[in-house]
């Protein structure tokens, strides 16, 4: 007997993963409970274990991204029965968007005739990439099986088409839109295109908040008061604190928030970056918003991390400060399904007038990004100017 092998969904907010590594070989026989092939979404890799016992069959090449439940391999009882699975007749145990869809590429062309079939099976990680590059899947011949297109054969094509219009001269390096870079490329633009994105600049100035800092008998970090300035503005202003769930704004009481945390890459030229979650930042002092927050970015860093420090956030902060030149102004992304996030950069001194003086003080560039079809100009200003003043009278932070 037969049965079809799909993609896990590994937590909640997973809608696809990425076999980053098969963990046994093609045809072998595996073991209930041996580690199968390790999965890598948008916020952490797992590694799966067989949920049975017998022969594998695998359908997905490494580095390949389907949808959750997407049919990955096969399990059978013989390699007899394995070599006779085909993807088509598990077409009924789910969505149809399951198996590889059949593209019709009929053509007048004498050529296309010559070269291709009618009827070409295109797999859905392979049709995705090919729709978002403007790929014409006719004119590949596929390498996966059964002759379908797979991923590979679009990155391919897409390659060599990278090939044509590079200028002359030495590659200094190729980085795969794959992996972590592909989905927090996929991420990226899925919020600029999902959400209607607005964001606000301004300075508040700090110089009170960095002598408070300077005279705590436990050392804060700069992003502990950040976030717990968060919390305050986000009590005068609960709107802030929402996430779309389909045609819905979900508010919510907890005050989860999500830190932006780069991460290394592949490679020298492939930075990551991930978001962990500091949840009930609500109920912590400040004290306690910092020891967690360390405590969460070594985790990440070190990759220690499990699924729980990685989702759930209902507010970002993310923060540039001493990376970007002192001043900068940016328009961040959103972390969808998040409707506000912070962006906070490297402070900057500058004479301002104080009474009928001008001195010189310390100002934080703040950048606050929100969807405006969950937060009005009034609402979004006013929250501005809650968190503008508890960073200009920090005192409160304590409380």
């Amino acid at each position: 007997m037969v049965k079809a092998y799909r993609m896990p969904k590994l937590a909640m907010a997973m809608n696809e993963g990425t076999v980053t590594e098969w963990l046994v070989e093609d045809g072998a026989f595996v073991e209930l409970a041996q580690p199968l092939a390790t999965v890598e979404t948008e916020k952490v890799a797992y590694e799966v274990e067989s949920p049975e016992a017998g022969y594998f069959r695998r359908m997905l090449e490494e580095g390949d991204t389907v949808d959750c439940d997407v049919v990955i391999g096969f399990f059978g009882d013989s390699l007899e029965e394995l070599g006779e699975a085909t993807l088509d007749e598990f077409s009924d145990l789910g969505d149809q968007s399951d198996t590889p869809e059949a593209i019709d590429t009929a053509s007048d062309s004498p050529t296309h005739e010559k070269n291709f079939s009618e009827r070409q099976k295109v797999s859905p990680a392979a049709r995705k990439k090919a729709t978002q590059s403007g790929i014409n899947v006719s004119t590949l011949q596929g390498t996966g099986p059964d002759g379908r297109v797979v991923l590979r054969d679009i990155e391919t094509a897409l390659v060599s088409l990278q090939d044509l219009s590079l200028p002359a001269g030495t590659v200094l390096a190729r980085v795969p839109m794959t992996g972590m870079r592909g989905q927090i490329a996929g991420r990226m633009q899925q919020s600029l295109l999902a959400g209607a994105q607005l964001t606000a600049n301004w300075e508040s100035d700090i110089t009170e908040l960095l002598a408070l800092k300077d005279n705590l008998p436990t050392r804060i970090s700069v992003n502990s008061l950040l976030v717990r300035a968060l919390v305050l503005a986000i009590r005068e202003v609960p709107m802030a604190n929402a996430c779309f769930e389909g045609d819905s704004i979900i508010l919510y009481e907890s005050i989860n928030v999500g830190i932006a945390i780069s991460v290394e890459g592949d490679s020298t030229y492939d930075t990551g970056l991930k978001v962990g979650v500091l949840p009930n930042a609500e109920s912590l002092t400040l004290v306690e918003i910092d020891v967690q927050l360390k405590a969460l970015i070594d985790r990440i860093r070190n990759n220690a991390a499990d699924s729980k420090d990685l989702v759930g956030s209902t507010v970002t902060l993310s923060s540039t400060a001493g990376i970007g030149p002192p001043g900068l102004m940016s328009t961040p992304i959103l972390n969808s399904p998040n409707v506000a996030l912070l962006g906070p950069s490297t402070p900057v001194k500058r004479p301002v007038v104080v009474g009928d003086d001008i001195v010189v003080r310390t100002l934080l560039p703040l950048s606050f990004t929100f969807d405006h079809r969950a937060l009005d100009g009034e609402p979004a200003a006013r929250f501005m100017r809650a968190l503008h003043d508890v960073l200009e009278s920090p005192a409160g932070l304590l409380d």
